[in-house]
């Protein structure tokens, strides 16, 4: 015959599977964070690609490249454009 299990051997086999599960949750998050931010890394690599061909800047330092851009945003035209693009389509 099973022996049967008690009330405190129920709640610590629960407590190890609260426990285990809480493992669990976590590693996915990671999974989930590490891939939205590899994900967001290309994005952003991408882009200054692209900026640094569209406004030949390979030679420029960071700096510079920063005011550049800076004063960039300022012009009107570029403003609408980048005002509406928000939701990815310019």
């Amino acid at each position: 015959m099973a022996e049967r299990k008690t009330d405190e051997q129920k709640l610590q086999e629960l407590q190890k599977k609260m426990e285990q599960l809480k493992e669990q949750e976590k590693a996915i998050k990671a999974r989930a964070n590490a891939k939205d931010k590899k994900v967001n890394d290309r994005r952003l690599i991408k882009n200054g690609e692209l900026a640094e061909m569209y406004l030949q800047s390979e030679k420029i330092a960071p700096a510079d490249f920063e005011k550049l851009l800076s004063r960039l945003v300022q012009i009107e035209q570029v403003k609408s454009i980048i005002g509406g693009g928000s939701n990815g389509n310019i």
